[in-house]
């Protein structure tokens, strides 16, 4: 049971970004943890209504109603930020013209989860497909992306194999069991693959050269050029986790991490830039879910077009 002490500090905006989670989770889990917080956004209504009728009341008074409007103001933004993610949605199987092949393809915008046949999990990102043979795990577990995906590789017969991109192969990727991602979408400047737990082999297939990484390093090849690279990180979050997180994050920079996510591109009205920010922790259920949710908390519209590939975002 959460406690009402993290509760208050989800509310005055103190809540490390694990209580924000453990808070959002209660209200996900039952209709009454939504009514009680939604009645404690109509309190909020209320205590602005208060505030206008008292506004010519003694200072001590208007000292009062200034400490409550504020602690109202952050459970508005509280109860905002907070919404309820869909479930995740099926993959599609699709016959490869020679039927050899299964491909499942994440159109834009969504988000699909699945296990392949060798009990690896996989999260294909928006805009990005994976193909593998119908005879996997029978004889080798080879798997080729264009896109992004990340993928738990469970320990089996032989090493677990991913080539990518898809339509013009550069790297070859073995593993025996692991938790890695790879970005791979032909539209981008860099082909990024990181490593979170275990060990991975890349194979340049042109030059023949190898690289091993480690846990929390990330392989950086940049198209233009040819160059490879190595680098540490330190990021927490991962695109595939329920929850972005902004901090006081201007409007540009949080909507470039959303085009990162979802693979769209965003187009931002310049008169927003420097005069809109986010913080909490938004549901990353999809990427309408968290437009949806920005426009509770500040004063833009949105717009999406060529089937989901754009946003526009301006002011309402």
């Amino acid at each position: 049971m959460i406690s009402k002490e993290t509760i208050f500090r989800f509310i005055e905006r103190k809540a490390t970004i694990q209580e924000q989670k453990e808070v959002l989770e209660w209200l996900e889990s039952s209709a009454e943890n939504r009514k009680e917080y939604a009645r404690l956004k109509n309190l909020s209504v209320a205590v602005d209504m208060l505030a206008l009728e008292h506004k010519r009341k003694p200072v001590a008074w208007r000292r009062y109603m200034a400490i409550t409007m504020r602690v109202a103001a952050i459970l508005v933004v509280a109860v905002s930020l907070f919404f309820i993610g869909g479930a995740v949605q099926d993959y599609r199987l699709t016959k490869s013209a020679s039927g050899q092949f299964t491909e499942i393809v994440a159109q834009n915008g969504e988000v699909l989860h699945f296990n392949l046949p060798d009990g690896s999990k996989v999260v294909l990102n928006g805009g990005s497909t994976l193909r593998f043979s119908k005879l996997f795990n029978e004889r080798g577990r080879d798997v080729y992306l264009q896109g992004e995906g990340y993928f738990e590789v469970e320990k089996g017969n032989g090493h677990f194999n991913v080539i990518y991109p898809t339509e013009h192969p550069l790297f070859k990727l073995s593993v025996l069991g692991t938790k890695f991602n790879i970005s791979s979408y032909p539209d981008k400047e860099e082909i990024i693959t990181t490593l979170y737990e275990g060990a991975i082999e890349i194979e340049d297939l042109n030059t023949k050269g190898n690289y091993t990484l480690a846990p929390n390093t990330r392989h950086i090849y940049a198209v233009n050029t040819g160059v490879s690279a190595l680098e540490p990180f330190a990021e927490t979050y991962k695109w595939t986790d329920k929850y972005v997180v902004a901090k006081d994050e201007d409007i540009a920079v949080f909507t470039k991490r959303l085009e990162a996510i979802f693979n769209v591109k965003i187009i931002v009205d310049e008169k927003l830039v420097g005069h809109c920010s986010y913080t909490g922790a938004l549901y990353g259920g999809s990427l309408q879910q968290i437009l949806d949710n920005m426009t509770f908390v500040s004063n833009i519209k949105y717009t999406i077009k060529d089937s989901g590939k754009t946003v526009i975002i301006e002011s309402k």
